[in-house]
């Protein structure tokens, strides 16, 4: 705390003033004085700081009203803390003029004591400010200390808010990106505040020195982010400051944030090392390196987590970049559903137990819950049948199929369940068979090189065709074409291939190689393609 309030001046050194000390502006004794100067210009106002006591006789101004009149404006303007003056020398009385002023911006004018010179006055006020000022640091060092003392004898989170909670007379929280929240008054129910609705504290407040915010329009309540490589794991949050003024507790709230600090980051290191051992679990577990029931079951066991009997295997696309924050979210929404997650760069894998994936629009809640945490509208689940621990990976390799088969089927799905592929599953199998895809495609092959020669659109045809199950005039209103000339083109197709489109075991075969042409294609894997 800076200063002494001319209040407690008054109070311990009473002889250094008149009889009645306070001769105006009684509404600003809590001012403080942080300093002490002597006025015997007019100018004086160009030459005080911020917190001066300021002695005068008054004698530069004695015979001059106007610059009696400018001088209690222009002085309160600097911020002084007091006018001392010692009158009876060249001022009987101070001007009423000067003691209207003084009583309406609220800045005191004390009668200094006749007999006491200013050097006794300077050294008095200024032993008074050290003397305050070596309690107050003794003050904050004890709570300093208390507060170390609390982490160092492995107390948690929400001893250390209670501790600076008492040692203060504050109201406190601690609100962390795992959504954890510890408050000393049950009422405080804040979340995670948006960062687009804090506000930095007012520049002309010494607590700019500590990075602090206020929330939207509320100015009684101080956060105060505590941050790990450039990012903000937790808010230290406080409130009740009675007079509003959080000046003096900036030494203190400096070092609780850096005691959180330091006790946040311990955890977080902690922590991360227990999701490691998971996550490399999960993952040798999904990528099929661990098949072994019993195996598995002590690895889980081990990373503490107690698995179901079976799971239906969930997969996303793609995902755009996310903070810890968004991925601590989602996992905190999967620890309340028993589901069980591991973030493989930017693709997540959810394990789903059987009971909540046979619920009703359980993958839609999901998805929605995705939406929500990391603000994005299109992500898509690839979801697998049911597995038993043993074969998690087969799930997972469904997962993938069914993304990649429901990108080429239905680009807009959303949820991809590959119960749901039928003979498309065969397409896939079929598309990474390398004697039997090129196979394939000389059955067609005649087809596509009529088409590059000629530009023409037998294979476009012969696709739509085949869609709508060989009828000739739906195939010509969907190609935008005559009759004729769809009846030309399936003629040309039967001439090039050697086959009769009428016969359905032909139509199968046609079908099942443009299929897996299109989709190797799609896939880059088709040479030449």
């Amino acid at each position: 705390m800076n200063g002494i309030s001319v209040n407690e001046l008054i109070a311990h050194k009473p002889f250094l003033f008149g009889e009645d000390p306070i001769i105006s502006g009684a509404k600003g004794l809590n001012r403080r004085i942080t300093n002490v100067n002597v006025m015997e210009v007019p100018d004086v106002f160009n030459w005080v700081r911020h917190g001066d006591l300021l002695l005068t006789t008054a004698y530069s101004i004695k015979d001059n009203p106007n610059a009696q009149n400018e001088l209690i404006p222009k002085l309160a303007a600097t911020g002084i803390a007091a006018i001392g003056i010692k009158t009876k020398r060249y001022l009987e009385t101070v001007p009423e003029e000067m003691v209207t002023l003084s009583n309406e911006y609220g800045l005191p004018i004390l009668e200094l004591a006749y007999q006491i010179g200013y050097s006794q006055t300077i050294s008095e006020v200024l032993e008074e400010i050290l003397n305050q000022k070596t309690n107050w640091l003794m003050e904050q060092h004890h709570k300093i200390q208390l507060l170390t003392s609390t982490l160092i004898m492995g107390e948690n989170s929400k001893t250390f808010i209670e501790t600076f909670s008492k040692s203060t007379g504050l109201q406190a929280a601690l609100i962390t990106y795992e959504s954890d929240m510890y408050a000393t008054d049950p009422a405080f129910r804040k979340e995670w505040p948006d960062a687009r609705h804090l506000r930095p504290v007012a520049p002309h407040s010494s607590t700019t020195a500590l990075p602090s915010y206020w929330l939207d329009d509320d100015t009684t309540t101080i956060y105060l982010p505590i941050e790990k490589n450039n990012e903000t794991m937790a808010y230290f949050v406080c409130w009740g400051c009675k007079d509003g003024e959080w000046e003096p507790l900036q030494f203190l709230l400096q070092h609780t944030v850096n005691l959180l600090t330091l006790h946040l980051s311990k955890q977080h290191s902690l922590r991360s090392l227990e999701d490691n051992q998971k996550d490399l679990f999960l993952k040798t577990w999904i990528l099929g390196e661990i098949t072994d029931p019993q195996a598995i079951a002590l690895q889980a066991a081990s990373c503490g987590l107690q698995l179901q009997t079976s799971y239906n295997v969930c997969l996303t696309s793609p995902l755009p970049p996310f903070s810890s924050r968004e991925l601590m979210n989602v996992k905190a929404y999967c620890i309340l559903q028993g589901i069980v997650l591991l973030s493989m760069g930017n693709e997540w894998v959810f394990l789903i137990p059987k009971p909540l994936a046979n619920q009703k629009n359980a993958y839609l809640k999901l998805q929605s819950e995705l939406h929500k945490c990391l603000k994005q509208s299109s992500i898509r689940l690839g979801i697998s049948s049911t597995k038993g621990l043993s074969d998690i990976h087969e799930g997972y390799k469904e997962t993938v199929t069914a993304l990649e088969l429901w990108d080429f089927i239905q680009p807009h799905e959303t949820l991809c369940y590959y119960d749901q592929l039928g003979m498309y599953s065969i397409v896939h199998v079929l598309s990474d068979q390398e004697s039997i895809k090129k196979q394939l495609f000389q059955y067609i092959q005649p087809l596509y090189t009529f088409d590059k020669e000629n530009n023409a659109k037998l294979v476009d045809t012969l696709i739509t065709y085949l869609q709508f199950g060989g009828n000739i005039k739906e195939t010509a209103k969907a190609s935008f074409c005559h009759y004729n000339s769809i009846v030309y083109r399936l003629e040309k197709v039967q001439t090039l291939l050697g086959v009769d489109l009428k016969d359905p075991d032909i139509r199968f075969q046609l079908q099942m190689a443009v299929k897996v042409f299109a989709f190797s294609t799609k896939k880059g894997t088709m040479m030449g393609s």
